[in-house]
């Protein structure tokens, strides 16, 4: 079975005048392929952060929800936090949308690595994924303060792949870069999937991604909902008002 959604509904309640429940994810059916950079594209407040929730056991407390959530060959409730803290790290890395302040801001990125890797039994120690993102060794003495954006999500990206995880979620990986950086991002993601990782990639700069060359499948959300997904190519060449407005800013 392919990692990914099958039908996921979800409802949130809400406290206002009394209580309201807002569906905010439905019938989400979305496959995320082994080997692959899979983009997930939509407006604001569509629900694209939700998915990345879904599928590392995050949910809001509360939420009720149908529909399955399967990884690799196993299907996983929602709702089964054993289950989710074995899953997150091992299998499941997650790239933080605020990687700065995703870290411990008084301990070393080196002392916080460390930790990670000891927690995982990873095989490979924090200067070795420091090389394996192209971040300069001595970053390990720095604190998260004192890296730089394209630093910092490098310093994410290195956490994340600690445990070789087979399903790796990005959200918003680049918002915050400069397009050489924003390069380098995509770069590491496209190097996850090529060493056998499902990557999500749930972004805005489509433009930066899709320069990078390393994106394979495109879906596009809205109100809740996968309206499509298609190969990057049928993507590009879709006759659908709503799909063209995502794409319109990448060059010909």
């Amino acid at each position: 079975m392919v990692t990914g959604l099958d039908g996921l509904t979800v409802d949130i309640a809400i406290r206002r005048r009394g209580t309201e429940t807002v569906r905010v994810l439905d019938g989400v059916d979305l496959d995320v392929p082994a080997g692959r950079v899979t983009a997930l594209v939509g407006e604001s407040g569509c629900g694209k952060s939700l998915v990345a929730s879904a599928l590392s056991g995050l949910m809001p407390p509360g939420s009720r929800v149908s529909g399955r959530i399967v990884l690799g060959d196993r299907e996983i409730r929602h709702d089964d936090e054993p289950a989710w803290r074995l899953l997150r790290g091992a299998h499941v890395g997650v790239v933080p949308q605020s990687a700065a302040t995703s870290f411990t801001p008084v301990r070393t990125l080196g002392a916080q690595l460390d930790e990670v890797c000891a927690r995982l039994d990873a095989d490979r120690t924090p200067a070795q994924l420091c090389a394996a993102v192209a971040l300069p060794v001595d970053a390990l003495g720095r604190y998260p303060h004192e890296l730089s954006g394209g630093m910092a999500q490098r310093a994410a990206i290195a956490a994340a792949i600690a445990g070789r995880p087979g399903l790796l979620l990005a959200d918003e990986p680049t918002s915050a870069l400069d397009p050489e950086n924003a390069a380098v991002v995509w770069a590491l993601l496209g190097a996850a999937a090529a060493a056998g990782a499902a990557v999500l990639a749930i972004t805005h700069d489509v433009p930066s991604l899709l320069r990078a060359g390393v994106c394979s499948d495109i879906a596009v959300m809205a109100d809740g909902a996968v309206r499509r997904q298609l190969p990057l190519d049928a993507a590009l060449a879709v006759d659908d008002p709503h799909t063209r407005a995502l794409l319109r800013a990448v060059p010909a």
